[in-house]
């Protein structure tokens, strides 16, 4: 009997452990099967929706497959052990289409739920949640009739009073054709947010650590790619936890850790592409934002009430301008730019990026100076290519403090006319300490010039104006000098085009900079920075 016991606690323990796969088959799988081998496969959603799978657990979909409905599974994974939604066979990636439909009482729809589930990877799938011939609902907008659709994403992910939820990965994923309401943020490709109960004696300091997404592909999308947001969020730029502020809000600002994006691509967003928020030194690298905006007013990516942000090596190019007024906010854009640095954040730093051929500007950093708690400190932008971008290229809006823009390239060729390189405006406010340091300002058009508004304490050092640019600042060490950049004429069949503004070995830019306090080792292309540094974004070696 004791034998018996001990097999019997020894196989319940084997499985609460997991590692158990189950297949999914749209076409030969049926659901009373036990789906744990290709041969005995699930048929349908709604049957993993009844599992609570375990650690190391696998929920594999037919490739070529395809299934409608909302996937929410229960369980949640363990450190090194995580739950594991993919695919197998061959051929192209199962398909999951929601179709706008919502799950029980749910405000939204979405394809893929997680709620308070943790260790977690989806992967190598193809998400879409598309209504065709969905009838706008009517909102009240500035007094104003606005038609929306219904609030839809690809993947929601929320955790409410849940602690801290680790390492959730997004793998290779394509997420598109989700027609969500364009008058929100808060839909779209993937949103992930940290909520509470409205029972304040109930409410958990919540946040994540780990939310990965690497090698997707987010496109056709309505009305964000990649958002989150979190009510845990209140600060001002000195305040600390429990401190009250000048708002009447107490200070609770509890960021989520390891908020990552790798290597993917972000295209055709209704409006913006990616937006990071209530984060400790979020990264974004090795990103491509293409086509964004061609709906509605947004900047293709930023950071907004972050701390250490950090974008690096992305390429940011042709956000639409809209010029006519929207049919669901009912104005025309404010923002259509590559990069921003929102307010309420600390410290970012965007660098050896490619902005170009966006159609109002190549990066914003921006506060709303109406905001009682409202603050953009630190903001560093460095060592990126900023080429043909219409209207303006360099926005600073509002009163932003200490910002420092260095060894770049701003570039505004023949094609363009009328372009403010630099352009300064109230928000409330005008930016105060703006230290422009190294960068080449390059004009190839009429018209061009800089418009500092009634900005204050700005600095001007070592930098090249070449071209005809009206309301050039005072700088003593400026160079009028052309940098003899390797080319300025941009080609169609070389998507490397930012390599033409390598100065040539005569360039008078080179070792004309001086060092600014925190200057990095390296230059755009990752040459190392020795002695005084070259103007611009690249390092010519002897």
């Amino acid at each position: 009997m004791k034998l018996i016991l001990f097999v019997s606690l020894l196989f319940t323990a084997l499985v609460i452990d997991g590692q158990t796969s189950y297949f999914v088959d749209d076409i030969s799988g049926n659901d009373h099967n036990k789906g744990t081998s290709k041969n005995s496969a699930f048929r349908t959603v709604e049957k993993i929706n009844q599992l609570n799978l375990c650690p190391g657990d696998s929920v594999l979909f037919r490739r070529g497959g395809a299934w409608i409905g909302n996937l929410e599974y229960k369980g949640s994974g363990s450190e090194n052990k995580r739950i594991v939604i993919g695919a197998f066979g061959n051929g192209p990636a199962p398909l999951l289409d929601a179709r706008g439909v919502k799950a029980g009482a749910e405000k939204a729809s979405y394809t893929i739920r997680l709620f308070n589930q943790e260790y977690i990877e989806i992967r190598d799938l193809k998400i879409k949640n598309f209504l065709a011939f969905e009838k706008p609902r009517i909102l009240e907008n500035r007094g104003n009739q606005s038609f929306v659709n219904t609030p839809k994403m690809g993947i929601y992910i929320e955790g409410k009073d849940c602690g801290t939820l680790h390492d959730i990965h997004l793998i290779n994923l394509e997420i598109c054709d989700v027609n969500g309401d364009m008058s929100t943020k808060h839909n779209g490709g993937i949103f992930a947010e940290i909520t509470w109960n409205e029972d304040k004696s109930r409410r958990v300091k919540s946040n994540f650590d780990g939310l990965y997404t690497e090698g997707c592909y987010i496109h056709h999308v309505d009305r964000t790619g990649w958002s989150n947001t979190s009510v845990w969020w209140n600060r001002s730029l000195k305040s600390k936890w429990g401190e009250m502020l000048a708002d009447g809000e107490v200070h609770n600002w509890y960021p989520s850790q390891k908020v990552i994006f790798r290597n993917n691509r972000f295209e055709r967003s209704g409006a913006n592409a990616l937006i990071v928020r209530v984060a400790k030194s979020p990264l974004v690298e090795h990103c491509l934002f293409t086509h964004n905006g061609w709906k509605g007013s947004g900047n293709a990516s930023f950071p907004f009430n972050c701390d250490d942000a950090l974008f690096q090596y992305n390429e940011a190019c042709y956000t639409v301008y809209n010029t006519e007024a929207d049919s669901w906010n009912n104005r025309k854009d404010a923002d259509a730019g590559g990069f921003d640095s929102d307010w309420k954040c600390k410290n970012t730093v965007i660098q050896y990026n490619y902005s170009h051929h966006n159609g109002y500007g190549g990066i914003l950093i921006c506060l709303s100076g109406g905001s009682e708690t409202g603050f953009n400190d630190g903001t560093i932008v460095r060592y990126n290519i900023f080429d043909n971008n219409r209207h303006h290229v360099i926005r600073c809006s509002g009163p932003t403090t200490n910002t420092k823009i260095y060894n770049n390239v701003i570039f505004s060729g023949a094609e363009n006319d009328s372009v403010m390189l630099l352009y300064h405006k109230s928000w409330g406010g005008y930016g105060d300490s703006t230290a422009y340091i190294n960068n080449i300002f390059y004009s190839g058009g009429e018209g061009n010039y800089v418009d500092l508004g009634r900005s204050t304490r700005n600095i001007f050092r070592a930098n090249t104006f070449y071209g005809t640019i009206a309301n050039e600042p005072d700088d003593a060490q400026k160079s009028k000098d052309d940098p003899l950049f390797t080319g300025v004429i941009t080609t169609t069949n070389n998507w490397k085009n930012f390599l033409r503004f390598i100065p040539q070995q005569n360039s008078p830019a080179i070792d004309q900079g001086v060092t600014v306090e925190g200057h990095p080792e390296k230059d755009f292309l990752g040459n190392p920075v020795i002695g005084e540094p070259d103007r611009g974004a690249f390092e010519v070696g002897e």
